[in-house]
């Protein structure tokens, strides 16, 4: 197979994998309000957090979820994570040598979890969980608050399958001091779009300030949105 052929059949790999992730999304449906999903049941089990039948979330990330935080929290300070999850990347945050750590996340079942996972960070004062859509509660922070933010929710709309970071780029480019670092669930196996690139630069980023560097993944064979073996980690600084 030539180095042509072998790019060819990369793009392929990565748009079949598109098209089935937008595909099974469709088919689970979302919900006709925004605002249900914060009162929606979150089901766990051992490997996998869903809420109104979407994978949220499941264990097979946790590598590249402790290389976000890393990234996240290279600057020390003050951390702004936004979706919970299964907690993952909040753990690895809280294992950085950090000053304090502040999670935005909608869903009530969540942020019971999140409480009960980190009680010993509360009562030091390194965790805070804010209750809300980001939408509703960044506006309400300073600007140049923190040196580090992980953007990691789930797409509400169907608009927003693969794409649901473009909104919060210019909130974020807001929020960070100088020098601080943006980073996030890219969506993208091994390089940014165009598109991408382009959205970044809109929110005020320089193009020579963005970065990224690659995670290995094994996601399992019935993963419903993932199945590339590698995904990128974005590495935005302001």
């Amino acid at each position: 197979m030539s180095i042509q052929e072998f790019k060819k059949h990369i793009q392929y790999l990565f748009k079949a994998n598109t098209k089935n992730t937008i595909e099974s999304r469709k088919d689970i449906g979302f919900l006709a309000n925004r605002k249900e999903w914060a009162t929606e049941p979150a089901v766990y089990d051992k490997h996998t957090l869903r809420i109104a039948g979407h994978p949220v979330m499941e264990d097979w990330e946790l590598g590249y979820m402790q290389d976000l935080a890393k990234v996240a929290t290279s600057r020390g300070g003050k951390i702004l994570e936004l979706g919970y999850g299964l907690g993952l990347s909040a753990a690895a945050i809280q294992s950085h040598n950090i000053e304090s750590h502040y999670v935005i996340e909608c869903n009530t079942d969540v942020i019971k979890k999140a409480f009960e996972n980190s009680r010993s960070a509360i009562e030091k004062n390194r965790f805070h969980i804010l209750s809300g859509f980001w939408q509703d509660v960044t506006p309400l922070i300073m600007d140049e608050t923190f040196d580090g933010i992980l953007f990691d929710t789930y797409p509400l709309t169907e608009e927003e399958i693969h794409k649901n970071h473009f909104w919060f780029f210019k909130e974020a480019h807001r929020l960070l001091k100088p020098g601080g670092i943006l980073t996030y669930y890219s969506d993208e196996s091994r390089e940014f779009s165009q598109q991408h690139i382009l959205k970044l630069t809109e929110a005020g980023f320089k193009k020579e300030n963005i970065k990224f560097e690659t995670c290995n993944v094994n996601p399992p064979k019935d993963c419903e949105y993932w199945q590339e073996k590698t995904i990128i980690i974005p590495i935005i600084k302001k």
